[in-house]
């Protein structure tokens, strides 16, 4: 039952979960295990919509036998991301655990490492959850599925026009609702374990994500 409530409050409030997880070094199990869940749920059916969507507009040079060959590789690939996800889930948070906390020991935020990656571990239900969003979109489109559909709009990206700079597509992309959700809900979360000023956990927490928006940006800017 706490850790059930210890989920349930992180959500909405976080300064709950905080009192629910601190000391207990075992309380990243259940959102460790939920959130992988998902993620491997999700790694399991979007190389399954991809195909579609490559079937239903293929690209330049590929035809039925090019896309038929690209089956096996696929699956594979399919099967070792959904095997993986929830050591992958736990790895993210690893990665951004280790960044905050090292953010706690350059600004002096006394925190132990073992209830700061609680914490992580249960405010990444937040991007898990925008995760199965994704999964229903996904899984609601059918085999009529298109390119496009592949990334669901999940904030202002889709109020952008045609031909706006890829810069600004990455930026504006990665700042989808459950994003602010995440920054925000993280930087109470840790106010309320490290007792300090909301300001302060905004900028200890900022290098969590700032190194995803970096990556999307990236990832925008090469396609």
């Amino acid at each position: 039952m706490n850790a059930f409530l210890a989920i349930l409050n992180v959500f909405i409030n976080p300064a709950e979960t905080v009192r629910r997880i601190r000391g207990n070094k075992l309380a990243w199990f259940p959102p460790i295990l939920l959130g992988g869940l998902i993620m491997a749920a999700y790694n399991y059916t979007l190389p399954r919509a991809a195909m579609l969507a490559t079937r239903n507009e293929p690209p330049a040079g590929f035809d039925t036998a090019k896309l038929d060959s690209l089956v096996g590789s696929m699956e594979m690939m399919s099967r070792f991301s959904t095997i993986s996800a929830p050591m992958m889930f736990a790895l993210m948070i690893l990665i951004g655990s280790v960044l905050v906390f090292a953010m706690c020991v350059i600004l002096q935020v006394n925190v132990k490492f073992p209830d700061l990656y609680n914490l992580m571990a249960h405010v990444g239900l937040i991007n898990a959850l925008q995760t199965l969003c994704h999964l229903f979109v996904l899984r609601g489109k059918g085999a009529g599925i298109t390119m496009k559909e592949l990334i669901p709009a999940f904030g202002l990206e889709s109020l952008l026009a045609a031909d706006a700079p890829k810069f600004v597509q990455g930026l504006v992309g990665f700042f989808s609702i459950f994003t602010v959700w995440h920054i925000v809900v993280l930087a109470l979360g840790l106010a309320a374990l490290g007792r300090i000023g909301l300001g302060r956990a905004f900028l200890v927490t900022a290098p969590s994500w700032i190194i995803w928006l970096l990556y999307a940006v990236a990832v925008t800017l090469a396609r």
